[in-house]
């Protein structure tokens, strides 16, 4: 697949003019939570020819298609790939605000076009936003709980790993004061100890069920796991309060040069 991907951004290159820099895998693929069903979320970072960002109407940011299991276009709900591509210029004022996408973006491994930016995967590593990336990952935990668990609308053990990737992110940041693992479960295993054992036991086994093909099944709310999110929504007390001192200065020069190079 990775080749019939690499094809599919070529040819988007083409059609779009622009230069993809680098795509990239950030689904439950990357997670390492897919099943046999699962798509495939190819997020890539692209930039236009010099002379299109010098005009009264900006270029569109964001480039979104859908294809089907041969490579086919299609409607992007229930693409079988999903690809969704991010103008150079708003990812990096993005990435300055620690929007977890864009971390997430460069520091994931499995990478399909290109290669992630050396300077701006440094900027994230070690400039990011402990407060804001900490509120980034709670409210990602707060909308999934109120659209899905909260509401008990269609809900399925997809919908709990989301809610808790959020939660367990955020808990990350707070306490070990570094960027999540990519790796959902790698990420469980290494959190121990600052959420309860029965919590993870329980996400593990859900982590299963969703790998052997259960992702979409209609399930109950799971009570304790509700709790547990209630109560996370309700208290700050462990939010970062430590401000970030780093500059722009590398991610607007390695934005210039990036533009520049494209005459």
């Amino acid at each position: 697949m990775k080749d019939k991907i690499k094809e599919i951004l070529a040819s988007l290159e083409k059609e779009k003019k622009i230069k993809i820099l680098f795509a990239v895998e950030n689904g439950s693929r990357a997670w390492r939570m897919e099943s046999q069903d699962s798509d495939f979320d190819v997020r890539f970072v692209f930039v236009r020819p010099l002379e299109d960002y010098i005009q009264i109407h900006s270029p569109s940011e964001v480039i979104n298609a859908g294809f089907d299991r041969s490579g086919n276009t299609c409607d992007i709900k229930g693409a079988y790939l999903d690809l969704l591509g991010i103008d150079i210029f708003k990812f990096v004022k993005m990435l300055s605000s620690s929007n977890p996408t864009t971390i997430e973006w460069l520091i994931t491994d499995i990478v399909y076009f290109g290669k992630q930016n050396s300077v701006f995967k440094e900027y994230a590593v070690k400039n990011f936003n402990k407060i804001s990336l900490y509120h980034h990952y709670k409210s990602m935990c707060k909308n999934n709980y109120l659209k899905y668990l909260k509401s008990g609308a269609s809900l399925t053990y997809k919908k709990y790993l989301y809610t808790f990737r959020g939660l367990v992110n955020a808990k990350w940041v707070a306490h070990k004061k570094s960027l999540p693992p990519i790796i959902f479960t790698g990420a469980l295993k290494a959190i121990r100890g600052i959420i309860p054992e029965s919590i993870i036991k329980k996400l593990e086994e859900i982590i299963r069920l969703k790998i052997s093909g259960k992702e979409q099944e209609i399930i109950q709310n799971i009570v304790r796991l509700d709790q547990y999110v209630e109560d996370f929504l309700k208290d700050d007390t462990e939010a970062p309060k430590e401000k970030p001192h780093s500059t722009l200065n590398s991610l607007n020069n390695e934005l210039r040069r990036i533009i520049l190079s494209q005459k």
